[in-house]
């Protein structure tokens, strides 16, 4: 079984709600989720930043899926956006999505590889042995 035991310092606490650190024992299958954007099934972005948001998590969850994990697997999330016009957007969905504690990294970019894309989330995730 593998076990994740979310660390903190203090610093997260300051910023949202994720683990400063984190510790996983017990093995497992790790998975690298690439970074992974908001676009439908046919290729585009929502028009809605929420709705991107949305979208992206649940491409996420795909990706997991098709790999025998789940969103709760997740050790390790990076995520960029493009405005910080969008951060208490994307975090409302985030907390909608992720409901423990993974180490995490949000970042404001200038641009992802196209230019309508607002952001772009990639994950580690971990199996039970």
């Amino acid at each position: 079984m593998t076990i994740i035991t979310p660390m903190f310092t203090g610093v997260a606490a300051h910023i949202a709600e994720y683990a400063d650190a984190v510790a996983v024992s017990g093995g497992g299958t790790q998975v690298f989720v690439s970074g992974t954007p908001g676009l439908r099934e046919d290729g585009t972005p929502p028009e809605d930043f929420t709705d991107e948001a949305r979208q992206c998590w649940a491409n996420v969850e795909i990706a997991l899926d098709k790999a025998g994990a789940k969103l709760t697997d997740i050790v390790y999330m990076r995520q960029w956006l493009t405005s910080r016009d969008n951060v208490s957007a994307y975090l409302a969905v985030s907390k909608e999505v992720i409901h423990h504690q993974p180490a995490a990294m949000l970042s404001i970019i200038d641009g992802l590889v196209w230019p309508n894309l607002r952001v772009e989330v990639e994950v580690t995730a971990i199996l039970p042995a």
